[in-house]
């Protein structure tokens, strides 16, 4: 798995989705891919249409597990913290 070290991996983002059944596939997938992530509560600023479950990831995958949950047919938003 891809830890999490110097300083600029300590920033992170937080990937919300419409359902908990999106969120655990998301989790799933970026597991299986092997990246960071840890499931968290969704951010009192966010969406309060969305799902009450979120992702947090490392900032510097952004990218990757974008393509990744796009690849998968996750529909999902991103919510970065300040």
């Amino acid at each position: 798995m891809k830890g999490r070290g110097d300083t600029n991996q300590d920033a992170t983002v937080i990937f919300l989705f419409g359902t908990t059944h999106a969120a655990m596939e998301g989790e799933e997938a970026i597991i299986d891919a092997g990246y960071w992530c840890d499931v968290v509560p969704r951010p009192p600023l966010a969406s309060s249409t969305l799902c009450g479950l979120a992702i947090e990831a490392r900032r510097q995958d952004l990218e990757e597990i974008s393509r990744l949950l796009e690849k998968a047919g996750l529909a999902f938003e991103i919510f970065e913290p300040e």
